[in-house]
C-alpha cells in the first residue's frame, strides 16, 4: 500500500490554508456513499471535524443530501458533527 509521507510542519502549513467546505465535504460524503451503495450498504456514518466546517456549511451539506433524498441524522459532539445518511 502506498502513501504519501506528510511533515507536521506541512500539516500546519495545510491547515492554516485550508478551504474545506460545502463542496469538498460533499464530495467526500458522495464518493462514499457511491462506494457503499455499490457494495450492497444502505446508509453510511461520516465525521466532520468542526475545526473544518462551520454550521452554515453543516446547513448546506445537509439541505443538499435532503434535496438528493436521502434521510439525514445529525449528532453534535464536542469535536465533530456525526452524519448517518441513509438511502
Amino acid at each position: 500500500m502506498e502513501y504519501k509521507e506528510i511533515t507536521a510542519e506541512q500539516a500546519r502549513k495545510n491547515s492554516e490554508h485550508s478551504t474545506y467546505g460545502t463542496k469538498e465535504a460533499l464530495k467526500s460524503i458522495f464518493d462514499s456513499i457511491n462506494a457503499n451503495s455499490n457494495a450492497g450498504a444502505k446508509s453510511i456514518t461520516t465525521m466532520l471535524s468542526k475545526q473544518s466546517i462551520n454550521d452554515n456549511e453543516l446547513t448546506g451539506v445537509i439541505s443538499e443530501l435532503e434535496l438528493k433524498g436521502f434521510e439525514v441524522d445529525l449528532k453534535d459532539k464536542a469535536t465533530v458533527y456525526t452524519l448517518t445518511i441513509k438511502w
